[in-house]
């Protein structure tokens, strides 16, 4: 809650009790008969108990008359008032602001403890708490100042807690700088939609099973993606490209998903897919959905078959990357305000490179790599932890 720009001299006042109407036209008529400004204000009601805060600027030798004014009110209205008048010093120099969102189905006291406790080992001061949510998640916003930190050593140490104690949780800059245009770069399978495009290929040309066991060692990191995909995709050759229709309405969207992009596109946001699947498929939804941004593979087809094999770039975890730089570079946004989200082990190169990187639902080596995680199935939690209302 604390402004930066606090003068040398402020009160904080802090009321407290049973929650009524005109609390808080009482207290700022009180406040009117002196030469005061309001600097910070904040109020929060939890089962019919009020909690008002209100941050002033005033003249040292109005303190008195100040407090015994708000003493005469606290006996008038019948609730606490409580006033903490402070000369300031100037803040920290290379201090950065930085703001925690924790979220969770239900957030266990030691859960914020220790993320209490991590800021503390960092040498970070926390300033403010907030909830941003409730339903169907609690969202909790914290606000701290760090010095001498860089924002990714904290979302390391922060993303160690996190998988713990089984939260999700991100940290991002605070200020002006959250605020600003980003782009949101999303993995297609397993994380814009709910399949992997290329098993519901597999089941059409009968190799359902041995394809799903490539794919599944594939996005844990097991195989190598080039070699693991180029391997599924011969698996497919033969097969009548009239399937691909098929497939298309196989495809059911991330619960979530549509309300992310349309809230992402409000607040002027650019929102692209990379894909290890293949763009003959995927491409329609795309644009229905008005995506900024998307990198897909081509499968080669002759005389309407599918050859089982692919045409151009193999879209692997480089491939990601480097899609991650171009969409940045297009849209003139630095990679410090980009986001990367997806699940499998050729996402981990973008997750990494990304201002804040997300593993979504993902496998535990992508988990424990990135420094933010989703673990349940509503992509629009991702609008939460960029501080963004869902």
């Amino acid at each position: 809650m604390p402004n930066k720009d606090v003068p040398t001299f402020s009160g904080l006042i802090l009321v407290s009790g049973q929650d009524r109407p005109g609390i808080t036209q009482s207290l700022m008529q009180t406040l009117s008969q002196f030469a005061v400004k309001i600097l910070d204000i904040e109020q929060l009601i939890i089962r019919d108990r009020l909690l008002l805060t209100v941050l002033i600027s005033l003249d040292p030798d109005h303190a008195k008359a100040v407090s015994d004014d708000l003493a005469l009110l606290q006996d008038e209205i019948g609730l606490d008032i409580a006033v903490d008048f402070v000369q300031h010093n100037d803040a920290k120099a290379g201090a950065e602001t930085l703001r925690v969102v924790i979220i969770g189905d239900g957030i266990k006291p030691t859960g914020l403890a220790a993320v209490a406790s991590e800021i503390a080992t960092l040498g970070g001061n926390i300033t403010a708490i907030k909830r941003r949510a409730k339903s169907p998640n609690i969202a909790i916003e914290l606000e701290l100042t760090i010095p001498n930190e860089s924002i990714k050593t904290v979302q390391r140490a922060l993303a160690t807690v996190a998988v713990k104690h089984r939260i999700d949780l991100a940290v991002e800059p605070g200020g002006l700088t959250r605020a600003a245009k980003r782009i949101v770069l999303l993995d297609m399978d397993s994380t814009l939609i709910q399949q992997e495009v290329i098993d519901l290929l597999a089941k059409h040309a009968g190799k359902a099973e041995v394809v799903s066991q490539i794919t599944s060692k594939a996005m844990s990191g097991e195989l190598d993606f080039t070699q693991a995909l180029i391997q599924r995709v011969q698996l497919l050759a033969g097969l009548d490209s009239t399937i691909i229709e098929k497939v298309r309405e196989e495809i059911t969207l991330m619960p979530g998903a549509e309300q992310l992009i349309e809230r992402l596109h409000e607040q002027g946001h650019k929102v692209g897919v990379v894909s290890g699947g293949f763009i003959e498929v995927i491409e329609p939804l795309l644009k229905s959905l008005k995506l900024d941004f998307y990198r897909a593979n081509q499968l080669e087809v002759k005389d309407g078959k599918l050859t089982g094999a692919l045409l151009g770039q193999v879209i692997d975890r480089k491939a990601k990357k480097n899609a991650l730089e171009e969409f940045a570079n297009l849209e003139n946004v630095s990679i410090s305000q980009s986001v990367a989200v997806g699940d499998g082990a050729n996402d981990l190169d973008m997750i990494e490179a990304a201002g804040l990187g997300v593993a979504f639902n993902a496998k535990p080596k992508v988990a424990a790599a990135a420094a933010t995680t989703i673990s349940n199935y509503d992509l629009s939690t991702l609008l939460l932890l960029m501080g963004i209302s869902n």
